[in-house]
């Protein structure tokens, strides 16, 4: 997984978003990231930034899991602020329903909230956008992620409740 290019990457997009928003600060995330998920240890510290510009206002914090040999990753990522990307992409694909020999995309329930899930069959990696609100995301990147309810536990093992309220 190329996570510090993605996390870049979606930083400088949502910096391009010329939308006013209330962000929320991405060090109030930090103690709300579990310190193991689906059984993998954090890898590292937490990427975050608060950006402001152009009365603009964003954040994004992006913590990878993995375990001691890195057979197996977690990617974390939480995006707070009005007119990111990833929230339009959501709300563009979020009816979406489509199955090919390789590849499963559908909308799933996680927790109460509503979910885009990316199943790859043959590579067996999972994407899965949860929106907590109409100005926070939470995604979840995994490898080797093998089922649809494989990713679905790893989503019910994160406080996507406090993390939702961190948005208000």
């Amino acid at each position: 997984m190329k996570c510090k290019g993605r996390f870049f990457l979606m930083s400088v997009c949502l910096l391009l978003i010329s939308v006013t928003a209330a962000a929320s600060d991405y060090k109030a995330w930090i103690p709300l990231l579990p310190d193991t998920l689906a059984g993998l240890s954090r890898s590292g510290k937490p990427d975050g930034i608060n950006m402001e510009m152009s009365g603009q206002k964003w954040s994004s914090i992006h913590q990878r899991y993995s375990g001691d040999k890195g057979e197996k990753a977690i990617e974390l990522t939480i995006v707070g602020g009005e007119g990111a990307p990833q929230l339009a992409q959501f709300q563009m694909m979020s009816s979406m329903k489509m199955e090919t020999e390789d590849q499963i995309v559908k909308t799933v329930k996680v927790l109460g909230y509503k979910g885009l899930l990316n199943l790859e069959k043959k590579e067996k990696g999972a994407t899965l956008m949860i929106s907590l609100s109409d100005q926070m995301m939470v995604v979840i990147e995994g490898e080797p992620i093998k089922s649809e309810e494989e990713i679905l536990k790893v989503a019910g093992q994160l406080p996507l409740s406090k993390f939702a309220a961190q948005a208000k």
